[in-house]
């Protein structure tokens, strides 16, 4: 084992320990897809048809020919399909087995990694959580999503749904396919907050950034609960900057919540970029 200070914290590497498989699974008739990993991305396409189609790639790294016999006893993905429901949950000592999707500290002597790519119905609702070493990207899906991440980008491309993408660090990227009907919300920490609409976009949003601006291309209106500013600058309509602020978009419409720290928030029109 090698150790590795980084940011004044001491790092485990495994450079000579490491085992990688890959599994192929498809499963019938899911339209609610639960993915809860702990460490690696998460890759989700929509496609027509009612079946799954996973593909899974396990890498392991450790210590010791010991941690390795070890990793490979103690850390399992447990497949559970009832009814229209599909979870695939990445077990292991890690786990505090709690109900917040939260991995519990603790040294192992090896590291365990699950790269997802999904293939699924393009209506399907997908809840998708991660916490390290990767990224969460969606494509062509229209059903409602709760996607978290904690160390990582989250990217939709092509969706239509409603729901949350929250991470800490690292960018949220949406762009829609067709307008959503019910409640957003996009949050980050580290990372700016760029959503891209379809014409005739509306909602009700509470924008907030305390390090970063605040722009649409929509045309905003003062909402009942907060005025706020706006200017124009470039063609977009500049609002309050490093604050929180209330618009109405367009018609208004449903609630858009949209927060970071340290970062800007775009809210697009998609037929303009």
């Amino acid at each position: 084992m090698t150790l590795v200070l980084a940011m004044g914290v001491l790092l485990a590497v495994f450079p000579d320990m490491e085992d990688r498989s890959v599994e192929t699974k498809t499963f019938p008739g899911a339209h609610l897809v639960i993915v809860d990993n702990v460490n690696g991305s998460i890759e989700v396409t929509g496609e027509p048809g009612n079946d799954v189609r996973m593909e899974v790639t396990k890498r392991i790294e450790a210590e010791s020919a010991e941690r390795m016999d070890a990793a490979k006893r103690e850390v399992k993905l447990d497949e559970q399909q009832s009814a229209d429901t599909l979870k695939l949950y990445v077990d292991g000592p890690f786990r505090c087995n709690c109900d917040d999707h939260s991995g519990r500290r603790g040294h192992q002597g090896y590291t365990v990694t699950y790269d997802f790519k999904l293939r699924i119905p393009t209506g399907a609702r997908i809840d998708l959580y991660t916490v390290n070493h990767g990224n969460i990207s969606v494509h062509n899906v229209a059903g409602d999503f709760d996607v978290r991440n904690v160390n990582g980008d989250i990217e939709m491309a092509d969706v239509a749904g409603s729901g949350k993408a929250h991470t800490v660090n690292g960018p949220v990227k949406v762009s829609y396919t067709a307008n959503p009907k019910g409640p957003l919300s996009f949050e980050s920490v580290n990372g700016k907050i760029d959503v891209a609409f379809r014409k005739g976009f509306g909602a009700e949003a509470r924008m907030e950034t305390l390090n970063g601006g605040m722009y649409t291309d929509f045309e905003v209106s003062a909402a009942a609960i907060e005025p706020a500013g706006a200017t124009r600058q470039n063609g977009k309509f500049v609002l309050r900057r490093g604050s929180a602020t209330a618009v109405r978009i367009g018609p208004g419409g449903p609630e858009l919540r949209m927060k970071t720290i340290n970062g800007d928030i775009f809210i697009r029109d998609r037929e303009k970029q």
